[in-house]
């Protein structure tokens, strides 16, 4: 499918600037974006007047409020279409089912769903709750689907190599939890995984079962984002 180069220059200068945490000058986005300086500042020009970018006191770029806007209205589409396909994915496992996001060093729950018919005793596992990535199955399936790294925990690369990631008592005492990657592999995606949650041990998890259903459930939402 052939593509607009003007807006894909536009699209990469957003995802270079979101990655300059320290802002950028125009010089320095026209070398990552082989243009002329000429061409860099209307680029940057046209996301200002978008307030997808702003430019600082010191004259470097960042993201603007725009940016932010845009973020949460996709948040907002994406949790709406995550939130039935976790009730489906706990009706079908027992299980408290959620999908996670990554933000920056923590996995944050945006959709929950307990299962329809949830006993006496269930795990509370609530939209919004958060922890760092290397603690939880959601985390460590996010962290598992980046590029390898020397610094890589070894439940990083279990989950790398097994491609789930199962973990026991990381987030409540007592449980056990199963996730899967479903997005990161673009630089434009969110970094997401989904999976489930019960009480238990490793051993009470049956994977061979609920694994396709995890599985399943993530094909399920990466067909819609």
């Amino acid at each position: 499918m052939s593509t607009l180069q003007t807006l894909d220059r536009g699209l990469e200068a957003i995802d270079i600037v979101s990655r300059r945490t320290g802002g950028i000058s125009p010089a320095a986005l026209a070398d990552e974006l082989g243009v002329h300086r000429a061409g860099a500042y209307r680029i940057l020009a046209t996301l200002e007047q978008r307030h997808l970018v702003a430019k600082g006191h010191d004259g470097l770029y960042r993201l603007g409020s725009g940016a932010l806007v845009v973020a949460g209205r996709f948040m907002s589409q994406y949790r709406t279409a995550a939130q039935p396909v976790v009730q489906e994915l706990a009706d079908a496992t027992g299980c408290t089912a959620f999908v996670s996001i990554a933000d920056r060093d923590e996995s944050v729950a945006i959709a929950v769903a307990e299962p329809a018919a949830r006993g006496d005793i269930g795990v509370r596992y609530t939209m919004g709750a958060r922890h760092p990535l290397e603690h939880g199955a959601d985390g460590l399936a996010i962290l598992a689907q980046r590029p390898e790294r020397d610094s890589d925990i070894a439940a990083v690369t279990r989950a790398r190599t097994l491609g789930y990631a199962l973990t026991e008592g990381e987030i409540q005492s007592g449980t056990v939890g199963l996730a899967v990657a479903t997005g990161g592999a673009f630089t434009s995606d969110a970094e997401a995984s989904i999976g489930i949650i019960r009480l238990g041990r490793p051993g009470d998890l049956d994977v061979d079962a609920l694994l396709p259903l995890v599985q399943a459930a993530r094909d399920s939402l990466t067909r819609q984002y």
